[in-house]
């Protein structure tokens, strides 16, 4: 998983601002994308996830408007209340609440022990990257760099590669792999193979 480190707002005992990490910033797949990804996977028609998830929003929504929790194999779900704002500092017996003094605050999420241990299943032995911000520029001129991050994606998608997996190994952005990518299916002797699965695009070893 790439991550980026970036200064915080506290400070170490010598002034300097104490360091943050978080997940390397742009990384975003919608829904959509996944299916179209693994479809051919899971054997899902066009919208099957979109229209599960529409329906799951609209029946928790229901059930917890009611007061119940919602137990999914994600995590928990339950509504979040609290008292409205202007009757937080006045609100001593519980006699005197009304039906009217409360509002829903969110929702509380508490994800399952199995999505938390698929997550670092996932991770893996791989672990965490660091990404420094390195300019695409200087990373394509690094051929030895980009052999053995394409060897590393080939070998965690079991013999493919897609142009975000050679991304996340290599540390260029989406633009430059897919590029990167694409030379390596052009020439005479070309080391790629690009084929579309689905909606998906994927490249294979020749």
């Amino acid at each position: 998983m790439p991550f980026e480190v970036y200064p915080g707002p506290n400070k170490a005992e010598n002034g300097e601002k104490l360091l943050y990490v978080k997940p390397k910033s742009g990384m975003k797949r919608t829904l959509q994308e996944l299916e179209d990804f693994y479809s051919y996977k899971y054997s899902f028609r066009k919208g099957d996830m979109t229209r599960l998830f529409e329906a799951f929003i609209e029946m928790s929504a229901k059930a917890m408007a009611q007061g119940y929790r919602i137990e999914t194999p994600i995590g928990t779900f339950a509504p979040k209340l609290r008292f409205k704002r202007n009757l937080v500092d006045k609100l001593t017996n519980p006699d005197e609440v009304k039906h009217n003094d409360v509002e829903l605050e969110g929702i509380d999420c508490k994800l399952s022990k199995k999505y938390k241990r698929e997550l670092k299943i996932e991770i893996g032995t791989d672990g965490f990257r660091y990404v420094r911000k390195a300019m695409s520029s200087r990373i394509l001129i690094n051929q030895q760099h980009l052999e053995e991050a394409l060897r590393k994606s080939l070998k965690y998608n079991k013999g493919y590669t897609t142009v975000y997996s050679f991304a996340i190994y290599s540390g260029l952005t989406e633009y430059s792999a897919r590029k990167q990518l694409n030379h390596w299916c052009n020439g005479e002797h070309p080391r790629l193979q690009r084929s579309r699965v689905s909606r998906a695009v994927i490249y294979t070893e020749i």
